[in-house]
């Protein structure tokens, strides 16, 4: 092996390492240009993940024992129609997640057996709303209609 060809062999495997070293720092820096914006999208989903109220109801009968079972729906006030709906479970509670900005709201309870109730919720950015409903029994008259 000449002298020439060991040059060559050197400096081709210089410049394979340099090339290799090139792309690592390229890598490296491209990792650090972009950790701020992963850093802000991180943090905008976790605001868009913790952007809710949390709306909890509770059913109970007038003697204060759960009822589950019982429908519940939610409005904003100026809609026609509900856009959440829930069924309250064995303990008589249910969690709604509502939008945290401020608005009026409409629950509203609905069962064969018990009165329906509406009451009326004001959200102004809280984390926790709390409904309790108390709902009588219906008389047999009532229940027929």
């Amino acid at each position: 092996m000449t002298n020439r060809t060991i040059f060559q062999q050197a400096t081709s495997a210089a410049f394979l390492l340099d090339r290799r070293h090139l792309a690592a720092a390229l890598a490296v820096a491209l990792l650090c240009l972009s950790l701020p914006s992963l850093a802000f999208a991180d943090d905008k989903a976790k605001k868009q993940k913790d952007d809710h109220t949390l709306l909890m109801v509770s059913v109970m009968s007038e003697g204060g024992y759960a009822l589950p079972g019982i429908a519940v729906a939610v409005k904003r006030q100026q809609d026609r129609k509900p856009k959440w709906k829930g069924v309250s479970d064995r303990r008589g509670e249910l969690a709604l997640r509502l939008p945290t900005e401020p608005a009026t709201y409409l629950v509203s309870t609905h069962s064969k057996n018990h009165q329906d109730q509406t009451r009326t919720v004001e959200v102004q950015e809280q984390k926790r709303v709390d409904v309790i409903f108390r709902l009588p029994i219906r008389h047999q008259k009532e229940k027929n209609k």
